[in-house]
């Protein structure tokens, strides 16, 4: 199937329950003009070089852009420079937060925080049971960032892939219920093997990349 036609399938199935970030990590600005052709007009990228490239490459002013990855403190300059940057999704540390609040730009851009459901190692953010409500405060009280929501990623090392996956939305389903009391709070969670769970708990923003653009 096409780029284009793999967006119609997704998109039918989505039925505007949520959004969709075309995540076109590795792939070439070819394939990127492909999908905004057919109408996408979010994407994802997780390395700050290869977004901040491909975003001056393509110059749409109508393109919203989205990071991913894990963000190096000594990034953050090239990454706020970035045309078109929407979000970032990968709050994952106080330091990071710290280290982006104290920067001064002349747009609004929407910062996720990174929660770790699924307690593997190899994965950053925070506990699900930390304290966020500081963190929020802090973004609120600044001009140039707006607080979106929370990120995760469903579990990776598992002998039985649904039932982890549920576990892990679950639990972003009840965090948002938590702080969302007095305020609107996304969630940004679901890839391309378990958007489908992720959409039964809730999610805004589904991450999809190789249901779209192909296998890496």
């Amino acid at each position: 199937m096409s780029i284009c036609e793999n967006l119609k399938s997704i998109k039918e199935f989505i039925d505007a329950r949520a959004n969709l970030i075309a995540v076109s990590k590795t792939k070439p600005v070819s394939m990127i003009k492909e999908a905004l052709d057919c109408g996408q007009l979010d994407f994802g990228e997780n390395k700050v070089q290869d977004l901040y490239s491909k975003s001056n490459e393509l110059e749409n002013e109508s393109i919203h852009w989205h990071f991913i990855g894990k963000l190096q403190t000594n990034k953050i300059n090239q990454l706020l420079k970035t045309p078109n940057l929407s979000s970032i999704h990968s709050i994952d540390s106080i330091k990071l937060l710290d280290k982006i609040l104290n920067k001064k730009i002349d747009k609004v851009i929407g910062l996720f925080i990174q929660v770790n459901t699924s307690d593997e190692y190899e994965k950053n953010g925070f506990d699900i049971d930390f304290d966020f409500q500081k963190l929020i405060q802090r973004i609120d009280e600044n001009n140039c960032f707006e607080f979106k929501g929370f990120m995760t990623i469903g579990k990776i090392r598992t002998d039985n892939f649904e039932l982890d996956a549920k576990k892990s939305f679950v639990a972003m389903h009840d965090l948002k219920a938590q702080y969302g009391q007095n305020r609107q709070i996304e969630l940004s969670m679901g890839m391309s093997n378990d958007y489908k769970i992720a959409l039964d708990y809730g999610s805004n923003w589904l991450r999809i990349g190789s249901s779209i653009f192909g296998q890496r």
